[in-house]
């Protein structure tokens, strides 16, 4: 009896499609990088592309509670002397509410050449309105979801 082995022609390119109205951000971002890093694949391996493609819809009306919007900060440092900048979850929500999605799911991918290939496979979308009905992706109920 021979070993059959998965390559990655085996496995097929799947659009999954996450609505964030109402739900809190940590929960989306948990639900999207497991799909993205394929682990509700059982063929996917840590070897192969998953080809696992996420969009999620209405991030604008993502909820988070009072003292989060005041009390998380996002940072960022340009290098130069007094250049670091700091804006807190409010401030930077209502600016791009696309950004705490896209961060979160980020942080929780691997920091390396894989990670950075799956986060351009997340679309986020500040309405319910998206440009990709043709790839026919799979409602994800996130409240039904088992993680």
């Amino acid at each position: 009896m021979k070993t059959s082995s998965i390559s990655q022609k085996d496995i097929k390119e799947e659009w999954f499609l996450i609505d964030a109205a109402g739900m809190r951000s940590g929960r989306v971002a948990t639900i999207a990088a497991e799909l993205l890093l394929g682990k509700t694949d059982p063929l996917v391996r840590d070897y192969l592309n998953p080809m696992k493609k996420v969009v999620v819809i209405n991030s604008s009306k993502i909820d988070f509670t009072a003292k989060r919007g005041f009390s998380k900060f996002y940072k960022k440092y340009s290098g130069y002397p007094s250049g670091l900048s700091v804006q807190d979850l409010d401030t930077k929500f209502a600016k791009d509410p696309n950004f705490v999605i896209e961060n979160a799911v980020k942080g929780m991918l691997p920091k390396n050449k894989k990670g950075r290939m799956l986060i351009t496979n997340l679309k986020v979308y500040t309405e319910a309105i998206h440009n990709h009905e043709a790839n026919k992706p799979v409602v994800i109920n996130a409240k039904e979801f088992k993680i």
